[in-house]
């Protein structure tokens, strides 16, 4: 059981296309066996075609498709067709890789986030100057997500890294800290690397990331206000004390509502507390996911 001759044919094929769209090239193949039970994927290798093989004339149209049939009713003649054109983004394979092409996209969704201040930078306070605690403002969020795939199980390692985490360094033109990445879930799949059934295929993961942006960066910034100061060896309030001693009233017993701080010690009465920064996330490089394009 064997292939005996394989002819490439006129008759059916052509170009066709639509305004906006890739062609669409076919040609034909008519192959004849010397046994019916001839194996398909025999007939079906027969041309010498794989998916991705470029068009004689157009080589950025790839082989995407093919269809084999039964020629004659017997099973001695076949006709294999080919279909050639551009491939979808999705579908685009890496040529360093053979996996399809990084896809990016443009999010967005809206959340409610904590409110400190104005949208000139002021702090929100109320009319006797006491900062307000507890606001929240709806806001919207810009994002991107991003399906990568991988040939390996390196994606682990990086969605244990980068997972969770804000950009340590200038990313996608934005400031440190401005990013958050959010690792989504993978898959595991197999691409079909030639044109013809029962062929080669090739395992690869397809992962899911999300980064969400915040021009402010994602830093925590609560009232910098407490119970307590520091003070030195005898008692005293002291920047630089190394002891903790409870803030006291008027009334030399300790106050019963927070009091504005700073550097570590008391202000004076009525003076307007100011935010701290909160590193509350780690930090990775977001260079192993290369630039948004």
């Amino acid at each position: 059981m064997a292939v005996v001759a394989v002819n490439e044919v006129i008759g059916g094929t052509g170009v066709s296309g639509k305004y906006g769209e890739t062609f669409v090239f076919t040609r034909k193949w008519r192959i004849r066996v010397d046994d019916p039970k001839t194996s398909k994927v025999l007939i079906s290798q027969a041309a010498k075609i794989k998916f991705n093989d470029p068009h004689p004339d157009f080589s950025n149209h790839l082989a995407m498709e093919f269809d084999l049939s039964d020629e004659d009713g017997v099973g001695m003649f076949w006709l294999l067709v080919v279909k050639y054109y551009v491939p979808p983004k999705d579908n685009t394979p890496d040529p360093t890789t053979g996996l399809p092409k990084d896809d990016w996209r443009a999010t967005g969704s809206t959340n409610k986030v904590p409110a400190f201040e104005d949208k000139n930078g002021i702090a929100i306070c109320n009319s006797a100057g006491d900062p307000l605690e507890g606001l929240e403002i709806e806001a919207s969020d810009f994002g991107i997500s991003l399906t990568r795939f991988y040939g390996d199980l390196s994606w682990v390692g990086i969605a244990q890294t980068t997972s969770n985490a804000v950009n340590s360094d200038a990313w996608n033109n934005s400031a440190v800290r401005t990013w958050k990445a959010e690792f989504r879930g993978a898959v595991k799949r197999e691409l079909t690397v030639s044109a013809y059934s029962g062929a080669t295929t090739k395992p690869y993961w397809e992962t899911s990331w999300e980064f969400r942006y915040r021009p402010d960066t994602w830093d925590l910034k609560p009232w910098d206000v407490g119970f307590n100061q520091l003070v030195d060896s005898s008692g005293a309030p002291s920047q630089t004390g190394t002891n903790r001693a409870a803030i006291l009233g008027a009334d030399k017993k300790p106050v019963k509502q927070p009091v504005a701080l700073g550097f570590g010690i008391a202000l004076v009465a009525g003076a307007k507390p100011s935010p701290i920064t909160v590193r509350a996330y780690k930090e990775a490089a977001f260079s192993v996911f290369g630039t948004p394009s």
